[in-house]
């Protein structure tokens, strides 16, 4: 599997665990729990929730999980971005 593919799978596992998660706390084991199905490693998962946490508020996140195919603005590039970073 090439690494474009990887990041594009990983991308969408992230994204779905995001959509599919409820709130609060909830949010992020979610998260983390897709994150990792997809690949990641707990340390790495966990670095990139914190990192969409910076860049979307609260209600953004939520928008997400409550509206079916709901992205916000540059989602996927800061989900990469912050996925590379957090690999370092």
């Amino acid at each position: 599997m090439t690494m474009a593919s990887r990041s594009v799978l990983l991308a969408v596992t992230l994204l779905a665990a995001l959509a599919l998660s409820g709130c609060g706390d909830r949010n992020e084991r979610e998260f983390i729990r897709g994150c990792k199905s997809g690949g990641g490693t707990t340390a790495v998962c966990g670095c990139i929730w914190e990192e969409l946490k910076t860049k979307y508020t609260h209600g953004e996140l939520e928008k997400m999980n409550q509206q079916y195919g709901y992205v916000p603005s540059r989602f996927m590039d800061n989900m990469l971005s912050a996925a590379k970073q957090c690999r370092k």
